[in-house]
């Protein structure tokens, strides 16, 4: 992608009118892991995301995306498909296979629009897939509403007497 098509997705991703209310819950205080190798999609993403009250992480592939959520536990992740050293479908294979990362929501976002890449994402365990270049409209709809899901899975629970607990919730 040449400069000026690259500088004009980040001006579109960026722009927002100051009377918009906040899509973002009052009190944003969730983590978000960005995964992306384009470092504009990543501050774009950032400030989006920071101007709503959420704080960020972000890493450069799958590798350091598995790391950085193994220490730090995020609430959600943002993750590319197509980047070096790991790609976001092997990367989200792991993290919703391991036990200490299973819970972290993960949503695929990608410059592809591509039905097979929507259906592998949530064969893996994704909460949800957007398309780059990503609004703030949709961006902030979708991060809102998958964490929302993913902490009504954590507070429900089985009657006292019953040491089961409920974390399967249909997205």
């Amino acid at each position: 992608m040449d400069k000026l098509a690259l500088k004009d997705v980040f001006v579109r991703m960026l722009k927002h009118k100051e009377d918009e209310p906040s899509l973002a819950p009052a009190g944003a205080d969730a983590a978000v892991l960005i995964v992306d190798d384009s470092r504009t999609i990543v501050r774009a993403l950032s400030l989006m995301l920071e101007r709503a009250g959420y704080l960020t992480l972000t890493a450069a592939d799958g590798l350091q995306a598995i790391t950085l959520a193994k220490f730090h536990k995020p609430d959600l992740i943002l993750m590319d498909i197509v980047m070096p050293r790991m790609n976001g479908f092997e990367a989200t294979r792991i993290l919703t296979n391991d036990p200490e990362t299973r819970k972290i929501p993960i949503i695929m976002v990608s410059g592809t629009d591509q039905p097979s890449d929507h259906i592998w994402s949530m064969r893996l365990g994704a909460k949800g897939f957007l398309s780059k270049p990503v609004s703030r409209e949709a961006l902030l709809a979708r991060v809102r509403v998958v964490l929302a899901l993913a902490r009504r899975a954590e507070t429900r629970t089985l009657p006292e007497d019953s040491s089961i607990s409920v974390t399967a919730v249909k997205y």
